[in-house]
This record gives C-alpha cells, sequence and structure tokens, in this order.
C-alpha cells in the first residue's frame, strides 16, 4: 500500500515538471515570438529608412549632374565671349596695321594699347599731329568692326557680319599715367586724355557715339529694348601700371590710352536664336 502511495506522488510530480517544462517552452516559444516580430519589424523600418536614404541619394546626385551641367554652359559661355572677344580685337588690330598703325594688343584681356609717344606731348591731352591721325585711323576700324557686335538706332547690321551669339557691353577708352607729378595731377591728366581720344573718335565717326549695346536697360523709363551707350571713358592716373615705375622706359609703357573691348554673354533667347541660324 504504501508502495502504490509512494508511486502515486511520484507520477504526480513527474506530471508537474514536465507541466513546468511545457510551460517554460511556451513561453520561450511565446518570448522567441516576440523577438522574431520585432526583428521583422526593425527590418520592414531598416528597409523604409534605407528606400529613403537611396531616394534621397538619388536627388543629391541628379542635383549635382544638374549643377555641373550649369557650370559647364556658364563655363561654355565664357570661353564662347572669350574667343569673340579675341576675334573682335583681332580684326580692329588688323585693320589698323593695315592702315600702318603699329599698335599693341593685349589678346588675353581684350585690349588694345596706344602708347603715349604716338599720341600726346608730356604733360599734355591735345593730340599730336600723329596721334589724331591714328586715332582717326582707330575710329574708321572701330566703326567697320562694331556694328556687328553692337545695336545702332534704324540701322541694319552689315549682311556680311559673323553669326556670333556674342555682343560687346562696352568699350571703355582708359587713360594711364606714369607716377611721375601729384596724383591729382595725374588723375586729371589721364582723364582729359581719354575723353579727348573720344572726341576726336566720334567726330571723324559720329555712329561710334550712337552705338548701345546689346545688354537691354533694366530702367523703369526705358522701352522698346534700347541698349546702354557702348563707348564711355575713364580716367585711372597712375593707378595701374603695367610695368614698374622704376625706369624711363617702364614710365614711357605706362603712358598710354588703353581700349578696352568687354563682351556680354548671351541671353538664353539669343543662344537659341543663334542656334537656329546655325542648324
Amino acid at each position: 500500500m504504501a508502495f502504490e502511495q509512494s508511486h502515486s506522488a511520484d507520477s504526480e510530480h513527474e506530471e508537474d515538471f514536465f507541466v513546468s517544462m511545457t510551460d517554460m517552452m511556451v513561453g520561450m516559444l511565446f518570448l522567441f515570438i516576440i523577438m522574431l516580430m520585432f526583428f521583422a519589424m526593425k527590418f520592414s523600418d531598416d528597409s523604409v529608412d534605407l528606400r529613403e536614404q537611396n531616394r534621397l541619394l538619388e536627388e543629391q546626385r541628379k542635383a549635382a549632374e544638374e549643377e555641373k551641367a550649369r557650370l559647364r554652359a556658364q563655363l561654355d559661355l565664357l570661353q564662347g565671349a572669350q574667343q569673340a572677344r579675341q576675334a573682335v580685337v583681332e580684326q580692329v588690330y588688323q585693320s589698323l596695321k593695315d592702315q600702318g598703325v603699329t599698335v599693341l594688343i593685349d589678346r588675353d584681356n581684350g585690349i588694345l594699347r596706344l602708347p603715349e609717344s604716338i599720341l600726346f606731348p608730356v604733360n599734355k591731352s591735345e593730340l599730336l599731329p600723329e596721334g589724331r591721325e591714328a586715332v582717326t585711323k582707330l575710329a574708321r576700324a572701330l566703326a567697320q568692326v562694331l556694328p556687328c557686335y553692337s545695336t545702332l538706332p534704324d540701322a541694319i547690321p552689315p549682311a556680311d557680319c559673323p553669326t556670333t551669339a556674342f555682343g560687346l557691353e562696352a568699350l571703355l577708352i582708359e587713360g594711364h599715367t606714369d607716377s611721375d607729378g601729384t596724383e591729382d595731377m595725374n588723375w586729371r591728366l589721364s582723364m582729359e586724355r581719354a575723353l579727348h581720344t573720344y572726341q576726336v573718335m566720334t567726330r571723324e565717326r559720329p555712329l561710334l557715339g550712337a552705338m548701345r549695346s546689346r545688354q537691354v536697360r533694366a530702367d523703369e523709363g526705358v522701352s522698346g529694348g534700347v541698349g546702354y551707350p557702348l563707348m564711355s571713358v575713364a580716367g585711372y592716373g597712375l593707378k595701374r601700371p603695367v610695368a614698374p615705375n622704376d625706369s624711363p622706359e617702364n614710365k614711357r609703357r605706362n603712358r598710354r590710352i588703353d581700349i578696352r573691348f568687354i563682351m556680354t554673354p548671351p541671353s538664353e533667347k539669343e543662344v537659341n536664336a543663334a542656334k537656329r541660324l546655325l542648324e
């Protein structure tokens, strides 16, 4: 009888053990399912984040490509303007050379340089006879070339103009001096020389004074696509030397009149018009 009771107790103990093991396994399985769901949700969130990151990276890549294309287009315009300016300066230079006028040329910066030795007496703003002749021939050369790169009221550009989307923004007549004398005197002398050069040029070829840039003015009172006057003058005194003022020869180089050509990059409308002409 005692044996049966002991056997019954052992059976109940075994049953309790298996029940506990089952509960523990169920609990572990439940915990595993919870962890599995957590990692699945985390993986899903990571996938969403990854897709968002990829989308942002793709947008950034496209934006970078568009910016590169814009910069390349700007560079092409700048290079085109540089080449157009060199062509204009070269044409004027060659015309002066054919007329027997020797001037210096700075192709990179778009400058024709007239030294004082053929223009003015020392410390004077009135042109020498040979200087007046040189400036007169310069006016004739500019009058032949500039109509292709500017606008003139009530005038049609010459038929033989090169096809280009670039025009002149400004033609500056710049007066320069050496370092001798006072600064005020040099400011005045450089400006008077530039102004006198302009006056002789426009008297010889009045159309030069009437020429306008292709860049349309944004003034409220201006309509009809009127551009800025093309030619202007400036006096820089001793502030822009091309050589140190340490010798007579260098000082002669610094006493000069520069004719500076400034090109305007074309607008999108002008570029498209030029493309149509070239097609």
